[in-house]
C-alpha cells in the first residue's frame, strides 16, 4: 500500500518548530525534523498521520502545513508589556485564547446589531490621556458606581463580581478562564499575560487570566476597563507595581479608582502601625500590599521603606486564587462567560437560531452539560 506523504516546505516546518507549543528537544526526539527540513528523496517528507500527530503536538493548524509560505497570523496587537523584552512571541495557548475570544466578540457584535443596527458602544473616547489621573478616576469611579462599595462588599470575590457584573452591564463583554478552553492539562500562564482586550466600537471584550490572584484580576479588571474607554487594544503581563512608561498614566488612574484618596485617608489609623495600616486598606480597598503601598505613597503617607516591605511580604505569602480544579463544574463554567453573551447565545439557541451543538460551543461546554449549563446560567442573570 501506498503511504501518502507530505511535501511541506521547509519555511513552514521550521516556524512551526519555532513557534509551535512543545520544545524543539522534545519534537526532535519524536520526528524525523533534519530529514523533514532537508529531504534527499520523497520518501523524506512526513506521512500525512506524522503531520497530523505534529500538528497536535505544536498547536499548529493542520492546514497550515500546505501553505507554500510560512503563515501570516493577525495577533499584531499583541505586543507584550514586558520589562526586558518587548518583542517576545505570544504562545500557541494565548493566541488561541485571543482567537476564540475574537469569535465570541464577532458574534455578539452581528446579534446587536440584528437587534439595533445603529449599536454602539457609547464610553469610548469617554477618557483622554490628556486628562489628569485624579480627574480620570472620578470619572470612572462614577461609571463603575463605586461609592460605598468597599464598605458593602466585604470579600475580593463579592468585589470582583459586583465589578464585573457593573462592566458588563455597560456593554463590555468580561471573559475569564486559567486554561486554554476546558483542556486543564493547557493552563494559561500569568507570566505571560494577566489580561487582554479586544477594543470594539460595538462591543469590546475583557479577557482576564483567572489563574491570577483576586487582587491582580480586580486590578488588571479595572486597567482593562480603562482601555475600552480609550479604545486601545492590550494585552497586560505586568504586575500593577510595575512602573512602565506606556502604561503608567492608567495605572495611577486605577490606583486612583480602587484607592480614592478621601477614603483611604479616612480609613487610616493613627493607634496602628504603618504595617497594620498597610493590610488594613489592603483588605477593604480589595488592593495588593504593593498597590496599596504605592498609593499611599503618593499621597504622602509612606515612603519607599513601605513599598519594599510590601514587596517582600507579597513574594513571601500565598494569595488566595481562583482554583479552577476539584471546583463546581457548572459554577466553572458560569463563571468563564460573560452573562450578557450567555443569555444571547442560549436565548438564539432556545429560538431555534443558533444549532444546539454550536451554543455549547460558544458557552464553552459539551453538548451534553449544555442544558445543565444553560440552566446554571439563567440562576446567576
Amino acid at each position: 500500500m501506498t503511504v501518502l506523504r507530505v511535501p511541506v516546505a521547509k519555511a513552514v516546518i521550521s516556524w512551526a518548530v519555532t513557534h509551535g507549543e512543545k520544545s524543539q528537544e522534545e519534537l526532535r526526539q519524536k520526528y524525523q525534523l533534519q530529514s523533514w527540513i532537508n529531504p534527499e528523496t520523497d520518501r523524506d517528507y512526513p506521512t500525512f498521520k506524522q503531520l497530523q500527530n505534529f500538528s497536535r503536538d505544536t498547536r499548529i493548524p493542520f492546514n497550515y502545513f500546505f501553505q507554500a509560505e510560512v503563515p501570516h497570523e493577525k495577533y499584531e496587537f499583541a505586543s507584550f508589556r514586558t520589562v526586558n523584552n518587548t518583542t517576545v512571541h505570544p504562545s500557541r495557548r494565548l493566541i488561541e485564547t485571543i482567537q476564540t475570544m475574537a469569535a465570541r466578540q464577532e458574534w455578539m457584535k452581528d446579534y446587536l446589531i440584528a437587534q439595533d443596527d445603529g449599536r454602539k458602544f457609547k464610553l469610548i473616547g469617554s477618557l483622554s490621556r490628556q486628562l489628569s489621573p485624579e480627574v480620570a478616576a472620578t470619572k470612572v469611579h462614577k461609571l463603575l458606581k463605586l461609592e460605598d462599595k468597599f464598605s458593602q462588599l466585604s470579600t475580593d470575590e463579592l468585589f470582583f463580581n459586583q465589578l464585573r457584573k457593573t462592566i458588563s452591564s455597560l456593554g463590555i463583554m468580561v471573559m475569564q478562564n486559567g486554561v486554554v478552553g476546558t483542556n486543564t492539562h493547557r493552563p494559561l500562564d500569568v507570566a505571560e499575560f494577566r489580561a487582554f482586550i479586544l477594543a470594539d466600537e460595538v462591543v469590546p471584550l475583557i479577557f482576564l487570566n483567572s489563574t491570577d490572584s483576586r487582587k491582580a484580576k480586580i486590578f488588571s479588571l479595572v486597567h482593562e476597563f480603562i482601555h475600552a474607554l480609550l479604545g486601545d487594544d492590550e494585552i497586560l503581563n505586568v504586575s500593577p507595581d510595575m512602573d512602565i512608561s506606556h502604561e503608567r498614566w492608567i495605572n495611577q488612574v486605577t490606583r486612583n479608582v480602587l484607592l480614592p484618596a478621601q477614603h483611604v485617608t479616612a480609613t487610616l489609623s493613627n493607634d496602628l502601625s504603618i504595617a497594620a495600616n498597610l493590610k488594613q486598606v489592603s483588605h477593604i480597598f480589595h488592593t495588593s500590599l504593593v498597590t496599596t503601598a504605592i498609593r499611599l505613597n503618593t499621597l504622602g503617607l509612606t515612603d519607599n521603606r513601605e513599598i519594599n516591605w510590601a514587596k517582600t511580604i507579597q513574594r513571601q505569602s500565598v494569595e488566595s486564587r481562583t482554583k479552577e480544579s476539584g471546583g463546581d463544574f457548572y459554577n466553572t463554567a458560569v463563571s468563564r462567560v460573560d452573562r450578557q453573551f450567555a443569555v444571547a447565545v442560549i436565548s438564539d439557541e432556545a429560538r431555534g437560531r443558533l444549532p444546539v451543538n454550536q451554543a455549547a460551543e460558544m458557552l464553552g461546554v459539551t453538548l451534553k452539560t449544555y442544558a445543565a449549563t444553560a440552566d446554571k446560567l439563567w440562576q446567576h442573570v
